[in-house]
């Protein structure tokens, strides 16, 4: 259970009344609750002087009183979560899934905002304290500090931030909407996060120019990215695996000849190439990296609106198909993918749909269906990847794999990725501990 700690909302015009300001607020957060366990106090024994056997239930009420215990919440961040939010609209909803995440990640949150770039330069702060009881009556505190600037001060977020963040804990820079990653925002924020938050999948168009952008920024600045368009697609992750369960199935994952994708469409056939495929794209990355392919030709999108690209995994080629297709679910989800390969003349092709909270597994080898299952695995929500996003403490290596081929599948870099000598392993979720997206 979650409380607001202040009534009113204190307001703040530089840094000193910020910090002034967050210290009044759990200083009366304190006297408040000493307050009140007074005042329950003294019920307790004002009842027990009304019953009959007043001395019993006055020992009695005084003995559970403190047991109890009355706790003050505590300014316990475990984290410092940095929001660089365009709008209001923005900011309130990053706020309340923030909220929501408080008594698993008590974090101090500084919700950024610039307004009026022609301006007169200024901060404007507005700070929530929030309160948790967590099982057992322990109770921990949060903050939340919304920040605007104004005029000139919008392009020096960064010097504000510095001054307002816990000493010695990590700091996480939650960037919704579009980033903008090759900026001088951007090169003054960067440098103080321990890892980035993004929505790949909430990108403007194709998606694919910023991914680009965030796969260059990642390798030159050695920074762990965190981007829930790949975090949302673990039930696929699990689903794939799950082809080759079969013992006499698995040598299939070193002859795959074909990856076919669909995704929801903004428009029929996906005409003008604007709809976000980067959930689509992670797929093919995340195959690729894990079967040993290397990328022959990058993806580029053809006439009819697919999107093509040719991977070469040992000796043999493997053609990758983009597609756009109509379906009820959000423009660019992924609707089905299809893994087709050869084998001494042997075909099998796998096949994983999903919707909003099931996924649906077939394996047909050659011809003859061998596998069908389903699995309820619903999507995640926002709460749960932003907690899971603030959790980790590395970088994950199936993400960071993944974010590397993606970048070559763009046409970036030259770099070849060779199989181990024992053949391709078994796609695997990895050593992220996820539940289904």
């Amino acid at each position: 259970m979650a409380k607001d700690l202040a009534a009113a909302r204190p307001v703040a015009h530089s840094l000193p009344e910020i910090e002034a300001q967050l210290d009044k607020l759990w200083a009366h957060a304190a006297v408040a609750r000493a307050e009140a366990a007074k005042a329950e106090a003294a019920l307790v024994a004002a009842q027990a002087e009304a019953a009959a056997r007043a001395a019993a239930a006055l020992a009695a009420a005084h003995e559970t009183s403190d047991a109890g215990g009355h706790h003050v919440a505590a300014r316990t961040s475990v984290l410092n979560l940095v929001v660089v939010a365009v709008d209001e609209a923005t900011a309130t909803t990053c706020a309340a899934t923030i909220a929501a995440t408080a008594s698993r990640h008590a974090s101090r949150s500084l919700i950024l905002s610039a307004t009026d770039p022609d301006g007169a330069p200024g901060v404007d702060a507005r700070i929530d304290a929030l309160s948790s009881t967590l099982p057992g009556g322990a109770e921990t505190g949060a903050e939340t500090i919304y920040i605007t600037a104004h005029g000139e001060t919008g392009h020096h977020l960064a010097s504000i931030i510095v001054p307002l963040l816990v000493h010695d804990l990590p700091v996480a820079l939650w960037w919704p909407n579009d980033p903008a990653f090759v900026s001088h925002r951007a090169d003054r924020m960067l440098p103080l996060a321990d890892r980035l938050i993004v929505d790949g999948s909430a990108w403007s168009g194709s998606g694919l120019d910023l991914l680009h952008q965030m796969a260059e920024v990642a390798e030159e600045r050695n920074l762990v990215v965190v981007d829930w368009a790949l975090m949302r697609q673990a039930r696929w992750r699990e689903a794939l695996a799950s082809v080759y369960d079969l013992p006499d199935l698995r040598p299939h994952l070193g002859a795959v000849r074909r990856i076919d994708i669909e995704y929801a469409a903004a428009k029929p056939g996906d005409p003008d190439g604007s709809t976000n495929v980067v959930r689509p794209l992670y797929h093919v990355a995340w195959l690729a990296s894990r079967l040993g392919m290397n990328v022959v030709k990058p993806i580029s999108r053809a006439h009819d609106g697919r999107r093509l690209a040719t991977l070469r995994q040992r000796e043999h080629t493997v053609e990758v198909v983009l597609r756009p297709a109509a379906s009820e679910l959000s423009a660019g989800s992924t609707v089905r993918i299809e893994i087709a390969s050869r084998l001494r003349g042997s075909e099998l092709v796998g096949s994983v749909a999903a919707g909003d909270r099931t996924v649906e597994v077939t394996v047909v080898d050659d011809g003859r269906e061998r596998v069908r299952r389903s699995y309820i695995a619903p999507r995640l929500m926002d709460v749960d990847l932003l907690g899971r996003a603030v959790e980790e403490g590395a970088a994950d290596p199936i993400a960071v794999h993944a974010l590397a081929m993606a970048k070559k599948l763009l046409g970036v870099g030259s770099g070849t990725h060779r199989p181990a000598a024992s053949g391709p392993a078994r796609p695997s979720v990895g050593n992220r501990s996820q539940s289904h997206d």
